[in-house]
Formats: structure tokens, sequence, C-alpha cells
């Protein structure tokens, strides 16, 4: 194991903290500066925020600007990004990290593959980031992962590929609450078409998974097809957060096939959950991983065990696919 990395942690939701914990307690990086706007938790203390003597009394600022400050101050080398799903509206943050020389790895799930959806400004960000010796890396679990990453890894034993399928599946009941409400737990079936119709429900980052996927297996990725459908209990469902009646919607389903790749996402109360890759090719690769890969532990898992290898990496905007995994 090498040094502990200095960090500074912006954005402290459940998945912000839980990459702090996970990180302090596997000495893969050590908080030195933190940011988050939310009254709450601005102001206090991460060890007033997560339980445990090894964690830090670090005061998180309100603002970005004072916490880059401490972080500079305090020699710190990474950023970790907690903040938005879309690059768009995150590229300030980011301009703002790479800007001090700090390379920065982030939990939006646009950044995985930001080319597909914001190539100007995916550019922008390239081009700030090789001004700075940095690097910037978008990483998770999904995107990042179950459903981009994990397919390329079993291509590589095949001589050749045809197509590439993986779906993933999870119960949305055992998640945080924010996930049921994202994937429309307790909705009329009809207000969630409309809201799908509109664009304003479903996941973040299937098509830019499969974006990753495509070009890193050297296929076109500029066209695909979507579809989000709500999956409706056919009988009375509960979690801890929400009471779903018969009839009424308990998750969402989609699915998005762009040219050899398809992509199947299944979030729902009551789901199995359970993650598959198949390959069709020479020779052909099916795998399955019963009970699923837990998506918040995972993702905290995948951005510490990135530190190392983007710190190591070429300055500019990379995918996890092009870096070292350690």
């Amino acid at each position: 194991m090498g040094d502990v990395i200095r960090t500074v942690h912006v954005g402290l939701g459940p998945i912000g903290l839980e990459i702090i914990r996970a990180g302090v307690a596997g000495r893969r990086c050590v908080p030195v500066a933190a940011a988050d706007i939310s009254p709450g938790i601005a102001g206090r203390s991460l060890r007033e925020l997560i339980e445990g003597d090894e964690i830090p009394e670090v005061e998180v600022a309100d603002d970005l600007t004072a916490a880059l400050d401490v972080a500079v101050e305090a020699d710190a080398e990474a950023a970790v990004v907690c903040t938005g799903s879309h690059v768009e509206a995150v590229e300030d943050q980011f301009a703002a990290v790479l800007e001090r020389g700090l390379c920065c790895i982030s939990t939006c799930e646009e950044l995985v593959f930001p080319w597909l959806r914001a190539a100007t400004t995916a550019d922008r960000l390239d081009g700030v980031a090789v001004e700075n010796d940095a690097v910037l890396l978008g990483a998770g679990v999904n995107p990042g992962f179950v459903l981009d990453l994990l397919p390329f890894v079993l291509t590589r034993v095949c001589q050749s590929v045809r197509s590439v399928h993986a779906s993933r599946r999870l119960d949305a009941g055992r998640r945080r609450q924010q996930l049921q409400a994202k994937v429309g737990a307790g909705m009329d079936p009809e207000d969630f078409r409309a809201l799908a119709a509109e664009g304003q429900i479903g996941h973040v980052g299937l098509a830019e998974s499969a974006a990753l996927l495509a070009d890193s297996l050297g296929w076109p990725w500029d066209e695909f097809e979507e579809t989000i459908d709500p999956v409706v209990a056919s009988e009375a469902i509960s979690s801890e957060h929400v009471d779903v009646a018969a009839g009424r919607v308990r998750g969402q389903a989609q699915t998005l096939r762009m040219g050899r790749v398809t992509l199947e996402l299944v979030m729902a109360l009551g789901e199995a959950d359970r993650d598959e890759v198949r390959i069709e090719g020479e020779p052909p690769v099916r795998a399955i991983i019963e009970g699923g890969i837990h998506g918040d532990r995972a993702t905290a898992g995948m951005v510490i065990n990135l530190l190392a290898p983007m710190l190591a990496a070429e300055p500019g905007l990379r995918t996890v696919t092009e870096i070292g995994l350690g």
C-alpha cells in the first residue's frame, strides 16, 4: 500500500460521507478539507458527521473556494467531488479544483463519458486539466463499473467480440430513500410515463456506460435508443420509506441499445439483486453476480481504490477503462 493521499471532499451526502469513511478506514486517504452548502452540514466537523476517532477534526466549509484554500495550504493532492449528475452543472467546480493543480475524481454520472452529451464542456475541462498537470476522472459503480468497465475487462479474453449485453437488477427497497424516490416508487404509472416522456425520471448514466464501453471496444457510440418504463406492483409492497399499493409503481425498467451494446437496468422494490454480463464472441463469456454489487458501498470502494491510479495517469480528462486499476 502506498502513501495515504491527502484529499479535499466536496459534497457530503450519503455517498460523499461513505467515501470518507471507507478511505480513512482503508488508509487510502486522509481528508484535510471539505465543503458542503447544506446548512445542516456546513460549519460542522467531519467527526460530527462520521463516527470514529480516526476521522479527522476537519471543519466543513460552506464555500468551495475556502475549502480549496485550506486544501492547498495542507498540501492536498486530490479532490473528491460528489455534488451533481450532469457535467455542465458541475463544470465550474471541476475547473476550480483543476486550476489549483489538484487531481479530481467525481461520482458525477455523465463524467464517466462526457463526450456523449457534453463534448464541448468535456474538451474544455480536458484543456484545463492538461494545462494544470492534473487528471479529471469520473468513477462509480453504475456508471463506472458494472455496465461498462466490468464488461470491457471481460472482453479482454475474447479473440473477437460480436456484441455485449449487460444487465443490472437491484432491490430499491433496500437502498436509501433518495433512490426509491428517483425510481418513482409509489407513483401512478401514467404519471411515471409522463415524466419519462419529458426526460424527468430515469437513471442518469446508462447511455454514458454504453458509450464508454463502445468507445473502448472501438465501436461507434453516437446513436442510441433508450426506453424507460414503470415496473408496476402486482400486489402491495413496502419498504422503510414508502408503501406501494397494487397497481402503483414499484420501480423502473430502463433499456438502452447502442449498436452492438445492449444495457438493461431494473431498479424496483422487491427485485432480486443480480448483475450479469453476456458477451457474444470467440470465446463467448457469461458472468453472473448473484446478489449483485451494492451500489453505495461499492461506489466508495471504486473511488478510494482509483485515487492512486488517477494520480499516476497522464494529465487530462480520463476514463476508467484507460487508467490503471491499482
